[in-house]
């Protein structure tokens, strides 16, 4: 048949057309079925309706995501052990998890930006951080117009989503949770080696008998193949801190504890109690002043690499799919870029998420346009291991306890770097097709517990290392690790752990202003300002000591330049780019970092950094760090806590001796200074 040869040009480009669009259908569909069902349990307004600027009325929804996911896919199996999970009859595997989205009810009010947060222990944290809400019981479940705080986030115009990642979170208090499948063998579940730390975190200030195995309340427990210690090949450690001093890597091994004076039990009111394959029973109860240190054969390990499948594919599928595999349509069609945010574990979760390759979701496709990395300091986190028992299982690592963990292993950087150890070359961006945008933001604490300046500095501390050209990293002058807008100061644990007050000085201001220069970088290409931070190069970055920092004597505040010491360990042949099997649970120490922190200004300010007026022109002395009194491990790190001491404060009455009757000189005259400049 004669064809004119315009109408084969046609013809051609119109078959071209034709196959693109079934090619798209074929590599889109599946964005779709990679969230099988959505399923929506409540659709609520939020806040009675109430408007909120251009971007109008707000409304809650919350539910269940289930999710399937094929072994065989290469960008699947690096979620370790999931060979080990039993696939359904399809060979696939599925999990579920639970989600919330609060979002405009006319879309196209919104400003096109989805502003996925990861859930810190199944809680919600953006409207705190962003919104200056305050840290009520409803925090966990924004239904009315006080959950708003100041509305940032809803004027703006964003979609907030937040689904759960985490196996280790049990139900309840409107916690996001996930349900992931347990590794087998032999048609039983994997036993293994759980080592888990206790420490006054979880005591609130008591001596309890009895704690979960997990050492915290609000996480499950890995339970123990026997109450039989013998069987469960169990032993019990106890010491007085995990850290040496002066700061270094090396953790005390502790006495241990004979089996007489403990048990698997549940013992609310002191041994015997009733055995339990959960919980631990300890005669004389827990000490605040002790760290505590359980090795036993656990049962039951979840496949928790899929804590970091359930972002990728709930946040994929919210940016670009339609509908799910039951025909529900996708209630945020329409957003044009996504922002992740993540907060402490949460941040360290980023930060392992982008490493392991999850931000490149099953299509090859960027899952996170940019993401703000926030509170994580130089770790990243140790989800995907076996047996890992998850890294929200406990409230904090810092320098007085829990520090064996894999997370600040080579590499530690964002941009490539060469390990000194194994010469291998490695950094968390690898992939420039889908690395996203990162805005790293630390308080201060983060240099003193969370090992911050390995990300700034060498190994050795000697030198300086800039930013990749896509990362911008800010300190937060005078913070600490969190804080709720209008929250008081307090003493910490049993409001008596720390030595000072802590520091209240809460972010918000500057949070939002980061937020929406992450957001114009990813919308516009323009670059957020440099970054702001403490360098070696400047002396703003130094050792330790006093003198060096430039701390200031002030009456009745002891200074002792403890850090959470860091160093690569040996975890075994079988952990490899941070997954794995831990063979070694109490690791050697391969190579000692040579921690720095922020110096300081005649106040005791951080001088490098995102100063506010509050740190620039101050009236009291703000720090990221506080040390512990006597009953909690005299001189070690309050976990978390900064210090708040008021410049010429009279001591209030009531408060322990360790508050001075009047702190140092004033501050009126550098504020004066300062205001004059």
């Amino acid at each position: 048949m004669f064809i004119h040869s315009s109408c084969q040009q046609i013809w051609r480009l119109t078959w071209s057309i034709i196959t693109g669009l079934l090619l798209l259908s074929v590599f889109t569909i599946p964005v779709a079925a990679r969230v099988v069902s959505v399923k929506i349990t409540s659709r609520t307004p939020f806040a009675s309706g109430a408007t909120f600027g251009n971007s109008g009325a707000y409304e809650t929804l919350r539910g269940t995501v289930l999710f399937e996911v094929d072994p065989s896919d290469s960008r699947n199996k690096v979620v370790f052990d999931l060979d080990k999970a039993t696939p359904g009859s399809n060979g696939k595997v599925q999990f579920s998890a639970d989600f919330f989205i609060l979002k405009p009810v006319d879309l196209t009010k919104g400003n096109g930006s989805l502003l996925a947060e990861v859930p810190n222990r199944g809680s919600k944290n953006a409207l705190a951080f962003f919104n200056d809400a305050p840290g009520t019981a409803n925090a966990n479940n924004p239904s009315v117009a006080v959950d708003a705080g100041n509305g940032f986030l809803l004027r703006q115009g964003y979609s907030v989503a937040w689904v759960g990642w985490s196996s280790g979170i049990p139900a309840g208090g409107d916690r996001l949770t996930a349900q992931f499948p347990v590794a087998m063998q032999n048609g039983q579940p994997i036993t293994g080696p759980v080592l888990t730390v206790y420490w006054d975190a979880e005591f609130g200030g008591a001596t309890p008998f009895t704690l979960p195995l997990s050492g915290y309340s609000l996480f499950n427990s890995i339970p123990s193949v026997s109450t039989d210690q013998a069987a469960a090949q169990a032993e019990l450690r106890v010491r007085p801190s995990d850290s040496v001093r002066p700061s270094g890597p090396a953790i005390p091994d502790g006495t241990v504890v004979p089996t007489s004076q403990w048990s698997f039990a549940k013992c609310p009111t002191g041994p015997p109690g009733t055995p339990s394959t959960t919980d631990i029973c300890l005669a004389g109860g827990f000490q605040n002043n002790q760290v505590y240190e359980i090795v036993y054969q656990g049962t039951g390990s979840p496949v928790s690499g899929l804590g970091y499948v359930t972002t990728r594919d709930f946040v994929s599928y919210l940016r670009k799919g339609t509908v799910d595999d039951s025909g529900t349509a996708n209630p945020l069609v329409g957003v044009s870029r996504t922002l992740c945010h993540g907060f402490s574990i949460s941040g360290q979760y980023l930060r392992d998420f982008v490493y392991q390759g999850f931000n490149e979701d099953e299509q090859g496709q960027k899952v996170c346009d940019a993401m703000m990395v926030h509170s994580a300091g130089g770790q990243k986190a140790a989800l995907n291991y076996r047996f890992t028992s998850d890294p929200n299982s406990t409230p904090f690592r810092s320098q007085h306890a829990n520090r064996g963990s894999p997370e600040t292993n080579f590499p530690r950087t964002y941009g490539m770097r060469t390990d000194p150890l194994s010469g291998k070359t490695d950094g968390l961006l690898k992939r420039p097709e889908t690395d996203p945008k990162i805005m790293h933001v630390n308080s201060s604490t983060e240099y003193w517990e969370r090992r911050g300046s390995l990300l700034d500095t060498d190994e050795n501390g000697l030198t300086d290392i800039a930013d990749s050209s896509n990362v911008r990293s800010y300190l937060i002058a005078g913070t600490q690790h969190s804080t709720t807008k209008g929250a008081l100061p307090t003493f910490s644990v049993g409001s008596r752990q720390c030595q000072q007050l802590s520091n209240p000085f809460h972010r918000g201001s500057i949070m939002r202003a980061l937020l929406v220069s992450l957001d114009g970088w990813v919308r516009t290409g323009v670059a957020p300002p440099a970054s702001q931070g403490p360098k070696i190069a400047d002396k703003t970055l130094a050792v330790s000591d006093q003198a060096t920092i430039g701390f200031p004597a002030i009456q009745g505040v002891t200074f002792n330049g403890l850090l959470n010491g860091s160093g690569d360990r040996d975890f075994g042949p079988r952990v490899t780019n941070n997954s794995g099997i831990i063979d070694n649970l109490r690791p050697p120490v391969l190579s000692s970092h040579k921690l720095l922190a922020p110096t300081v200004d005649a106040i005791g300010n951080d001088k490098a950094g995102i100063r506010h007026p509050f740190v620039e022109a101050p009236t009291a002395t703000l720090t990221g760090w506080s040390l512990r009194r006597a009953e909690f491990a005299d001189g070690d790190l309050c976990d978390a806590a900064g210090m708040m001491i008021r410049c010429g404060a009279p001591r209030p009455s009531g408060l322990p001796p360790a508050i001075p009757a009047r702190h140092f000189r004033n501050c009126t005259p550098i504020r004066q200074a300062t205001l004059r400049r």
